[in-house]
């Protein structure tokens, strides 16, 4: 007899009423990752020895700036409220048949 697996059942291993991880809660591996990475830049000289690292060439920099902004937040949940004032203003400028321009 085969076994089928909870993924070819359309079941996944939670149970209901499992809340699961709370929402912003990091996991353990992005928590332990962050671990590793401020312990190599430490190792590494920390801010200064990156910044030496980077000015040594243009691909370092690439480097650098590449993985600063992966770092980012891909998108920002914003609650915005209040008033907002916008001021346009345009200026429209028609030049008249003997080439003059008029406001």
């Amino acid at each position: 007899m085969k076994k089928t697996s909870y993924a070819e059942k359309g079941k996944t291993g939670f149970k209901r009423g499992n809340p699961g991880r709370p929402k912003g809660a990091k996991d353990k591996i992005a928590r332990s990752v962050k671990e590793d990475m401020e312990e190599t830049i430490k190792g590494l000289g920390g801010v200064k020895g990156i910044i030496e690292w980077a000015k040594k060439s243009n691909a370092n920099r690439e480097k650098l700036y590449g993985w600063y902004f992966s770092m980012l937040p891909k998108s920002v949940d914003a609650d915005v409220s209040g008033d907002l004032g916008i001021t346009l203003n345009r200026i429209i400028t028609t030049i008249d048949p003997n080439g003059k321009a008029k406001e």
